[in-house]
């Protein structure tokens, strides 16, 4: 009976279930949720998340890391300077010698102890005066055995290269590129480019020296004078040049002084200046990469025998005495002469205390489009010695550059300014020097950088035999060669 039953329900069931599985809604669930997955968070996936990938933060990362490179740029020797972000130049005491005398090295030592005095450091500074540009060189050339040398000291940029040559010179580079002791581009781009360019060792490819002042050659004209010759501006092109120097060679100056034959031009035997008369022309004295000297161009012929010529039609002579084209200017004997721009207190003197005419500076004739200046002078380089003081001596020339202490230098000794911020301190003395004033907006002009290579001291020289030569009788061309023949065999001797 139990048995019985128990199949009458396995029967019912086995009829019930398939019924029952027949009317589950399948379709519902398995359609619905693969519509949604696939349709519409895959055109969200594929569509908008895309654009902002590829598009939005593309272009921020192209633009705001930029700056990143900056680091590779410190590249330098961690043993000779030190961990440069990290180190501490406190208490440091430095060497600085210099050439300065009389009222400049009063001044330079004024600043000095200004710095020592204001330094967040307590950085010592001690000024030494060691004679001149020459006995300076001198005694840093026997110092460099035995390493008896100052912390810093003043020097030209081919003294600088024979230096670094010895290997006791530091390139700056990596301190004008520290994010804590340099320069922002900003501040590097209130430097006038000659200022930063003309420290650029080729030889060395790195930046031996730093610029608190600038020089530059100019040409100083006695006004009055062309004016009685009857022209109403200085000359523009040589050919004018020549022009009014042969007729003031004929018709003295009415207010000369003193005694003496006068000229259209007095000069002085230099190798800037040969180099001031080449850069007018478009030439050079040496090949860009500082690998060879090329003044036996058609530019250096042509300002050699243009002189020579001067010299032979008997409008132009040279100096007879030291500075002797300052006083002949001064007297009123001179029309026309070249020299420093940190002549011009000196010129001045010389123009009161003599004929006492109006008179003014201009670029020199030029046959460039623009005038092309030679502008030079001495930096300050520092010695390698010990990380913290090599820092010291560097914090000392930062501060020597910054506009307050360059306004004080220039408005004092005649030299520029080499960041161009300076000129909005200079304002009264401009007012006051209008001269000055005038040649310092040439400071933005084109220029040439005579020769920043070790050996240039001795091809100066054998420039100034040349000239000599020249100017005599002997052939220019024939010089010019033999001259620039020498200028290799000393770069040569003295490459590093």
């Amino acid at each position: 009976m139990k048995t019985r039953k128990l199949m009458t329900l396995l029967i019912v069931l086995a009829l019930i279930v398939p019924f029952i599985a027949s009317c589950r809604p399948a379709p519902i669930e398995t359609e619905a949720p693969e519509r949604e997955a696939v349709e519409e968070p895959a055109d969200e996936a594929t569509e908008e998340p895309a654009d902002e990938a590829t598009e939005e933060p593309v272009d921020e990362a192209t633009e705001e890391p930029e700056p990143i490179p900056e680091p590779e740029a410190l590249d330098y020797d961690v043993e000779i300077y030190g961990e440069l972000e990290n180190l501490d130049p406190r208490e440091q005491i430095v060497t600085f010698w210099y050439q300065h005398s009389g009222s400049r090295e009063e001044l330079m030592l004024s600043l000095i102890d200004d710095f020592n005095r204001s330094n967040e450091w307590g950085i010592t500074v001690q000024g030494e005066y060691q004679g001149s540009y020459d006995e300076l060189y001198q005694k840093i050339v026997a110092g460099i055995p035995a390493k008896q040398l100052p912390s810093m000291a003043v020097a030209y940029q081919n003294q600088a290269a024979t230096y670094a040559g010895q290997g006791v010179l530091l390139a700056l580079d990596p301190y004008i590129e520290s994010a804590k002791w340099g320069y922002s581009k900003e501040e590097l781009d209130d430097f006038f480019p000659i200022a930063l360019a003309a420290d650029y060792l080729p030889q060395f490819e790195a930046r031996y020296g730093w610029p608190p002042y600038k020089s530059m050659e100019v040409m100083y004209y006695n006004e009055d004078w062309l004016s009685e010759l009857g022209y109403t501006d200085s000359p523009k092109t040589w050919d004018e040049f020549a022009e009014m120097a042969c007729a003031a060679a004929e018709q003295p100056f009415s207010g000369a002084t003193g005694e003496g034959q006068s000229y259209g031009y007095v000069y002085s035997i230099d190798a800037s200046r040969f180099a001031t008369f080449v850069f007018s022309r478009g030439g050079n004295i040496i090949n860009e990469n500082g690998t060879g000297y090329i003044f036996n161009s058609p530019e250096g012929y042509e300002a050699l025998t243009f002189l020579k010529d001067l010299v032979e039609r008997g409008c132009a002579s040279q100096q007879t005495e030291r500075y002797g084209d300052q006083s002949d200017f001064g007297a009123g004997r001179s029309l026309f002469t070249v020299s420093s721009i940190s002549g011009l207190p000196y010129y001045k003197s010389a123009v009161d205390d003599g004929a006492g005419f109006s008179w003014s500076v201009n670029p020199l004739p030029h046959t460039t489009p623009e005038p092309r200046m030679n502008i030079y002078g001495a930096s300050i380089s520092i010695f390698e010695s010990t990380p913290e003081e090599q820092l010291a001596s560097w914090l000392f020339l930062k501060w020597l550059s910054e506009p307050e202490q360059q306004k004080t230098w220039a408005s004092s000794t005649g030299y520029f300014p080499t960041r161009a911020s300076a000129a909005e301190l200079l304002s009264n003395y401009f007012a006051e020097h209008p001269t000055y004033e005038k040649a310092f907006g040439f400071m933005s002009m084109d220029y040439g950088i005579e020769s920043p290579v070790a050996g240039y001291d001795e091809c100066r020289a054998s420039i100034e035999e040349m000239l000599t030569a020249v100017l005599g009788s002997a052939d220019a061309q024939a010089q010019l060669d033999v001259t620039v023949e020498h200028c290799n065999e000393y770069l040569e001797e003295a490459a590093p």
